[in-house]
């Protein structure tokens, strides 16, 4: 499980990590920001109107934990080609490219709606959700409010229920699918967290709180 406090920040619009910090992570030091360092520059080359990518709903599942059910965007793999960044890139099946997003994670969605000013929500303000590497134990979760998207952004929205989305890179939700987003409230305060990621190693977990070891049947 791994939590953190959410701060605003705008992101190049090429938002993908670069592959190669995703194959065989050396570093072993904590970067304790949530911002995602690893970005490439924003590409003007490529532009994809959201009516045109493909779009399905995410039922909630039967679990003890209460999903929200989603509608699910998922990028243009033309797009992706075009921009040239990920080589052999692969979208991944609609029955894995997504996250689980609690009541919980929902309603904190909606405050953060609420209480940004209207201009900035309807430029697509949005809460990115990502993996780097990095941490003691080879990888870590990032999280960060931003305006901007990649070609390769999967965009989450709770159906039925004005918030804003959950953005998620193509090369992030490899290591995230099925995975929960959860907010909890606790005495030392309120957060976002990741949990129950079937990508992460059964106590892979660091006492950080943020870093952990992906299994062994993710594949390198």
């Amino acid at each position: 499980m791994s939590f953190f406090n959410i701060v605003r920040k705008s992101l190049p619009s090429s938002s993908r990590l670069i592959a190669s910090t995703l194959v065989q992570p050396t570093r072993r030091y904590i970067i304790r920001s949530p911002l995602i360092q690893n970005r490439r520059p924003a590409s003007t080359s490529t532009s994809v109107s959201p009516s045109t990518l493909p779009e399905y709903i995410l039922p909630s599942h039967s679990s003890s934990t209460p999903i929200t059910p989603l509608r699910v965007t998922s990028p243009s793999i033309r797009a992706i080609q075009e921009e040239g960044y990920l080589e052999n890139p692969k979208l991944l099946p609609p029955d894995q490219a997504f996250l689980h997003i609690t009541p919980e994670a929902v309603q904190q969605l909606s405050e953060i709606t609420s209480r940004e000013p209207p201009d900035v929500v309807d430029k697509g303000l949005a809460l990115r959700v990502g993996v780097e590497s990095g941490g003691c134990h080879g990888y870590q979760y990032t999280m960060v409010l931003t305006e901007e998207r990649g070609v390769d952004d999967y965009v989450m929205q709770p159906d039925g229920v004005d918030c804003i989305p959950v953005v998620v890179d193509l090369t992030s939700l490899g290591l995230l699918k099925g995975a929960t987003l959860h907010h909890a409230t606790e005495l030392i305060g309120s957060s976002f967290r990741i949990q129950d990621n079937p990508q992460a190693k059964q106590g892979g977990s660091c006492g950080c709180g943020i870093s952990w070891e992906a299994n062994e049947a993710v594949p390198t």
